[in-house]
């Protein structure tokens, strides 16, 4: 790669590199880099064009009419101030990894006039965390304890599934909504929060319908589009893509693979397979007209029955047989083991005999 590829692109890129300083020439051009070595009157820079292609450039010294040294410090403040608000939902191995970010700031610049906001950054994730793993959450920007969230812990953790739903169509992520919306299904059917985004996830369905529709219309003109483009390659340029083609279809079938031995009911697709694309269209068509059909007054309220049972069991004046009477009746509206074992827990101890 020559020295001097790049320099004609300087005006549009946004050439940056951690710790990089900044250089002004006499041409007004200014761009970020760092000097690796002189040799003679040159500079040789490093810069960086994207996240993974660095280049170097030669640079006359004479050239160079101002040069402005970063402060490292401030630099990787901007990553650590990035880690503050959490987001909703994070789990605690993700907590622990942003702080582990921000106690090797502390390391590394130990004088930093950043120290101060390092170190609060550093004891709020410490405490969100302390938090999660007491058993508590981040949901709509605020921490709920353990104790606060048991009362209602069906619907909320309803309510948080449905949220990750909504978030994850609004970044067009519509796989990871599908599946959520599976969670949901088969979790939380006595929740109001699933009621409710029903009528959104039929919505949500007959986008990606249409959507498969379309891929699926331009299945034979993409695929012949394809061969016609690798016939008027050259023998060794066709053999490479022939290959890179084989193996990105190989490792997607795989996958798909993975996630049918997985039980994952939505599958991942891919433009140039045609089958999950068929089982997918199948799939939604069939949601659609049962979601549309679907009578949600047949559906047990689960929600008001846990509910319901922790009002009851948590009376001090609950008696053993009120507590267990309680419990059967939540069970009996099909409330999922991990939320009988929390009423079973917020049950006062018996009386010592």
């Amino acid at each position: 790669m020559k020295p001097t590829r790049f320099l004609r692109l300087l005006p549009v890129l946004a050439l940056s590199s951690a710790f990089a300083d900044t250089f002004e020439l006499k041409d007004g051009t200014k761009f970020e880099g760092t000097i690796l070595r002189e040799e003679g009157s040159d500079y040789i820079i490093q810069v960086q064009v994207t996240k993974s292609i660095k280049d170097e450039r030669r640079i006359p010294k004479a050239d160079v009419v101002n040069q402005v040294a970063e402060k490292k410090d401030e630099t990787a403040f901007l990553e650590i101030a990035k880690l503050v608000p959490a987001p909703d939902l994070l789990p605690e191995a993700q907590y622990a990894a942003r702080i582990k970010k921000v106690e090797e700031f502390l390391k590394e610049f130990p004088k930093s006039p950043k120290n101060t906001e390092a170190r609060t950054i550093h004891d709020t994730l410490e405490s969100e965390r302390a938090l999660i793993a007491a058993g508590g959450v981040k949901f709509d920007g605020k921490m709920i304890t353990a104790a606060e969230r048991a009362p209602k812990a069906y619907a909320l953790d309803a309510s948080i599934v449905a949220a990750s739903i909504k978030s994850a169509v609004e970044a067009g992520d519509i796989l990871t909504a599908l599946r959520t919306w599976s969670k949901l299904e088969a979790e939380f059917p006595g929740s109001t929060a699933y009621r409710d985004t029903i009528p959104f996830m039929v919505k949500v369905m007959r986008s990606h319908l249409s959507n498969v529709d379309a891929t699926l219309a331009g299945y034979d003109a993409r695929v012949k589009n394809r061969a016609t483009g690798l016939a008027g390659m050259s023998g060794n340029d066709r053999s490479r893509s022939e290959q890179a083609i084989k193996e990105e279809q190989d490792a997607y079938l795989a996958r798909i693979a993975r996630e049918k031995a997985s039980g994952i009911k939505w599958l991942s697709l891919d433009p140039y397979v045609k089958q999950p694309l068929e089982e997918t269209k199948r799939m939604l068509d069939n949601e659609i007209r049962r979601l549309g059909n679907f009578n949600t007054g047949n559906l047990r309220n689960t929600e008001q029955a846990y509910e319901e049972a922790y009002a009851a069991i948590t009376r001090p004046e609950a008696t053993p047989q009120e507590v267990q009477a309680a419990i059967s009746k939540a069970k009996s509206a099909s409330l999922p083991a991990a939320y009988v074992e929390i009423l079973t827990k917020a049950a006062p101890a018996p009386p010592a005999p």
